[in-house]
């Protein structure tokens, strides 16, 4: 009978726990669609700034009270304005997500294509601290630059995220993303590292891709290692330019380049030369590991053993196959059944029970 009571017991406080917890789900649910922050100031401007039934200004990152909560204002409502979706001032203050802004002009401040302006600076946004001085920067004429991230220029400089670029103005500009150029030097682009000069201006500058240029006879390409310099390759004459992807290039059909350097096996047939293409849907890095040429497959510029010129295939995370085999980078591996090796999941695998690990290549 105990042992009954015992079970009727459990029974009961596991439905009062349910029971509890429902309850309280729907407290919750009820207590956040009642919470009233009031309306928004303008929501066409901002989701963020609200005035109450007491007529109080209040700050509420995109209305998400319960998450982020509630800032009140001290801001006067008659003349409280939105300038964008975290911006906005009255007759006393500039405001940045509801906290006043004290390095500003208040009575000539204003919102230029998001960019904060008054009649003495520009100001960039730290998303912490608010409001901070671009130095040098001339309101009046301060603007991004189309197409180029976190560039912007005025009448006098150019800018790289907020910093002054010592360059001459009038002669600046983009010979790709990479490489910048005035009428006095080409310049390594300070978004992958120091910005600085590379080699005095002579002419002939010219964009082979998003990466390379070309300047006479000698090609440049980004120093994307920290602390590297600029890879150059010259010749003695340049003819044609055959570009293959953003790393590999093609000089007169005699040379491949990889990344500025020549392709690691020095007997690859350049007139043949080709990459596969990329797997985009197996291949999660995107990478054109393998390539070929009249005799060979390559993985990372190194023969690949056996590898069928005909038939290879990638199959993307490093595996390839032809007709007969399979490969993990250049090893070739043992007793794989070709035909049915494929894709699975995070796995590749065969008909004969052989499996492997999509992320190392391991077998399973």
């Amino acid at each position: 009978m105990g042992m009954i009571n015992n079970k009727s017991r459990i029974i009961c406080n596991a439905k009062m726990k349910k029971y509890t917890f429902f309850l309280a789900c729907i407290l919750l649910c009820f207590f956040i669609s009642c919470r009233n922050i009031g309306k928004p100031v303008d929501k066409q401007k901002s989701g963020s700034y609200f005035i109450d039934s007491k007529g109080q200004i209040a700050y509420c990152q995109n209305g998400n009270w319960f998450s982020l909560g509630i800032s009140q204002m001290q801001a006067d409502a008659k003349s409280f304005e939105v300038l964008s979706e975290d911006i906005a001032k009255d007759k006393n203050a500039v405001y940045f997500r509801g906290t006043i802004q004290k390095l500003v002009d208040k009575n000539s401040f204003y919102v230029d294509n998001q960019i904060p302006k008054d009649r003495f600076h520009v100001y960039y946004i730290d998303q912490a601290l608010g409001f901070n001085i671009i130095q040098g920067a001339d309101p009046k004429t301060y603007e991004l630059v189309k197409d180029h991230i976190n560039w912007a220029r005025d009448k006098d400089h150019y800018f790289y995220s907020n910093d002054m670029i010592k360059a001459d103005r009038k002669t600046f500009s983009f010979v790709n993303d990479y490489f910048l150029m005035d009428k006095d030097s080409v310049y390594v682009s300070p978004n992958i590292g120091t910005f600085k000069a590379v080699v005095a201006n002579a002419g002939n500058i010219e964009a082979i891709n998003k990466y390379y240029i070309r300047i006479g006879n000698t090609i440049y390409y980004p120093p994307f290692q920290q602390g590297s310099d600029v890879i150059t390759r010259s010749f003695k004459t340049i003819d044609k330019i055959r570009v293959l992807d953003q790393d590999h290039i093609s000089i007169d059909n005699k040379t491949i380049l990889f990344r500025g350097k020549n392709f690691r096996y020095e007997q690859v047939d350049a007139p043949s030369f080709e990459l596969f293409p990329i797997d985009k849907k197996n291949d999660v890095y995107g990478s054109n590991s393998y390539s070929k040429d009249k005799d060979n497959v390559y993985y990372n510029q190194e023969i690949i053993p056996d590898a069928d010129i005909k038939t290879f295939i990638p199959l993307g995370h490093d595996f390839g196959k032809d007709a007969k085999n399979v490969f993990y980078q250049k090893q070739l591996l043992e007793g794989v059944d070709a035909n049915s090796f494929k894709k699975d999941g995070d796995f590749y695998k065969d008909n004969r029970g052989n499996k492997f690990s999509g992320l190392t290549g391991n077998k399973i």
